[in-house]
Formats: structure tokens, sequence, C-alpha cells
């Protein structure tokens, strides 16, 4: 697994200054056991509000993702009792994946105008203006063709509302400034014995990956690469008929 290089910059800097803030800075505040008591209980209210927040759109965005994918599977092989349709639609979804894998980015069709649906449901529709043999065997299927359609539909327009769903700058700036008032009150323990510095840098670290994980679960960043290359090859292999080939 690749490690994330802002993550290892991030992680670095902030050892690095952090360390010398620690050993070089020693403080001496009064009544610093309630400072601490005080930011400590903001900082995990405010940032574990927001984490579960985020966490929720996540998860509802990845169900979204799923239930899509789905969707068209369903529509692809549905349309298998008219070949010519059914080719059709290979194409269109072929189109669709092979795009989120070379822009390597899983919401390139939620940022982006997008035909994919509507050149799927222009496939469907074309059998049935025929009102031949093949529209009688697509009839048979139209109650769950027309319920996928709507839903593909519907969870576009989700993950749109849901992708706008970020942390506002007023909210960032609370969790930065807490998170800073964080790290800087941990020093004002009179105690500059090496454990209870090591354990104070350990704390630090441990408010900057609480930072970094509500980022990567904000820019959903934290899908990462291979969610991409993963999704979109599986449909590949479903419009590809890869899985049949090889159970042969």
């Amino acid at each position: 697994m690749k490690i994330n290089k802002f993550l290892v910059v991030s992680l670095i800097i902030f050892l690095v200054v952090y360390s010398l803030y620690v050993f070089y800075f020693n403080l001496n505040i009064e009544d610093y056991s309630d400072i601490i008591v005080a930011v400590v209980f903001f900082f995990t209210l405010f940032s574990g509000f927001f984490i579960t927040r985020q966490n929720d759109r996540y998860t509802s965005i990845a169900e979204e993702i799923s239930n899509t994918d789905g969707d068209f599977s369903l529509l692809y092989r549905i349309a298998g009792v008219v070949p010519w349709a059914q080719d059709k639609i290979r194409e269109v979804l072929r189109h669709h994946y092979t795009k989120i894998l070379e822009t390597n980015n899983w919401a390139y069709h939620i940022l982006n105008p997008s035909t994919t649906i509507t050149k799927v449901f222009d496939a469907y529709r074309e059998v049935n203006d025929k009102n031949d043999d093949d529209a009688e065997k697509l009839s048979h299927f139209s109650d769950a063709s027309g319920q996928a359609l709507a839903d593909v539909q519907v969870s576009r327009k989700k993950m749109i509302m849901l992708y706008q769903q970020k942390l506002l700058p007023l909210q960032w700036a609370l969790v930065y400034i807490l998170g800073a008032l964080m790290v800087i009150s941990f020093n004002f323990i009179p105690n500059h014995t090496l454990i209870v510095d090591l354990l104070k840098i350990f704390f630090g670290v441990a408010v900057l990956f609480v930072i970094l994980l509500l980022k990567q679960l904000d820019d959903l960043s934290i899908f990462g690469k291979d969610f991409n290359k993963q999704t979109a090859n599986d449909m590949l292999r479903i419009i590809d008929e890869k899985d049949l080939k090889e159970t042969k």
C-alpha cells in the first residue's frame, strides 16, 4: 500500500517543530490542568461531531456508488434479451468506467456533465419504439429496468448533493484553533522528564492524526486510488463477460 505523501510530510514537519517546542520551551502556567481539560473537551466535542458527520457522508456515498454500479449491471443484464441493445449499453458503460480509470477520479461523472444514464435510457427506448419481438422480450423486464433507471438517476442526484457537503471554512478554523491549543497546552505540564516529554509528543501526533483523518473524510481522499480501480475494473469485467469466460 502506498503511503500518502502529504501525510508523511505533515508528520515529519510536525514532529520536528513540536519536538523543539516540547524540549526547549518550558512554560510555567498556573492552573494548567483546568486549561487542558477545557481545551480537550471542546476539541473532542467538535472534532468528534465533524468526524461522525463526514464519516456518515462517506458511508452514504459508498452506498450510492455500489447502488449505481448494481443498477447499471442489472440494466446491462436485462438488455441481454436483445443483443444489439446490450451491445450499445456495453459501449456506453465501457466509456463511463474507462473515463473513471483514465482520470483516476471516481467522482468524474459527478463533477462533470454525464450522458451515461441518458444513453442507456435511449437504448431501451429504441427497443420499445420498434414494437416488435425484441420489444416484447424486453417488456417482460419493464418493471425492473424502469426501477433501475429511476434509481441510478436518484443516486446521481444524491451523490452530487453529498459531494458538496464539506466542512465550511469557519468549521475548519474552529478545528485548527482547538487543535493548536491542544498541542500547545500539553506543554503546560511542568514535568519535563524524557518520558513525559515523549508522551506530550505522542499526544500531539494523535491530535494531528485526528485532523488529517477529518481532512481525508472531508475531501473523500480516504477512498484512495485503489477504490477507483476496483469499482471500475469490476464493472468492466461484468460488461466484458470475463467472469463467464473464466468459468468455462
